[in-house]
């Protein structure tokens, strides 16, 4: 049993800790073949794969999870594959997950909401630790260019520049 997975619609792929490979004994089971996964930050992390069967009771399937050595809250994640795969409906709202099952009906598995919200304290401790890379001259034209245009306002205000809604005084 693994805790701390997150589900998550928007990932391209099923993700695992290496630590967590580790510690269950299979580190020999990861192919080392090459793969990219470039990550919110940009920052592209080279990985190994590894085959593992998801048991989601009472459906059993068969998973390829990249395996990743980085710092996470999640120990691990399961992405539109698995999702896929399953039929699952997901309800970020809801903390829940929906499911087909084999012989008619539907199964459900609930959040634990005390260790999403440690999860996310983690994850936002870990985001006020990063640190940015300055951004090279060449990558602000177009921002310059994209902000002249936006300057013209629909009823022919230009000029002004402000962020969020503004409201008539």
């Amino acid at each position: 049993m693994v805790d701390r997975i997150h589900a998550d619609e928007g990932s391209a792929a099923n993700i695992l800790q290496l630590t967590v490979i580790q510690q269950m004994g299979l580190e020999v089971k990861i192919n080392k073949s090459a793969k990219s996964l470039t990550g919110f930050n940009g920052a592209t992390v080279i990985v190994g794969t590894i085959e593992l069967d998801i048991y989601a009771p009472p459906v059993i399937s068969s998973q390829t999870f990249m395996v990743i050595d980085e710092v996470s809250p999640y120990n691990g994640i399961l992405g539109r594959p698995w999702i896929s795969k399953i039929n699952a409906i997901t309800s970020a709202t809801h903390q829940k997950i929906r499911y087909p099952i084999p012989w008619g009906g539907i199964s459900q598995i609930n959040s634990d909401q005390a260790m999403a919200r440690k999860c996310s304290a983690q994850g936002l401790k870990k985001g006020k630790q990063t640190q940015f890379l300055p951004v090279n001259q060449a990558d602000l034209k177009g921002v310059e260019q994209a902000e002249e245009k936006a300057d013209l306002v629909p009823d022919g205000r230009a000029g002004q520049k402000g962020k969020g809604i503004t409201t008539p005084q």
